[in-house]
């Protein structure tokens, strides 16, 4: 994927087409302050993929914290059915 760096200022002048370029073009635009990347325009697609990616890590860390203590899957489920039935 290609990126473009851009100032705030830049950015500001040139938004609809930088917001074409991520969505069109799937490239990738960072965005400075001072020179320091603050920010980064993803194409949604992207964005979403690295949310799902971001969620399966932290699954598979809490998995592997409650088999450390030796939780079992099946255990967390029937709590987890209970405190929501108890909710309705």
């Amino acid at each position: 994927m290609e990126g473009t760096i851009v100032s705030i200022a830049e950015g500001k002048k040139g938004f609809s087409r930088l917001i074409h370029n991520a969505a069109e073009k799937k490239e990738e635009v960072i965005v400075t302050k001072r020179g320091k990347p603050v920010a980064v325009i993803v194409p949604y697609e992207e964005y979403r993929h690295s949310k799902r990616v971001e969620g399966y890590r932290r699954i598979m860390e809490a998995r592997a914290a409650f088999l450390k203590v030796g939780i079992s899957v099946d255990e967390i489920y029937k709590e987890s059915k209970k405190q929501l039935e108890e909710k309705d």
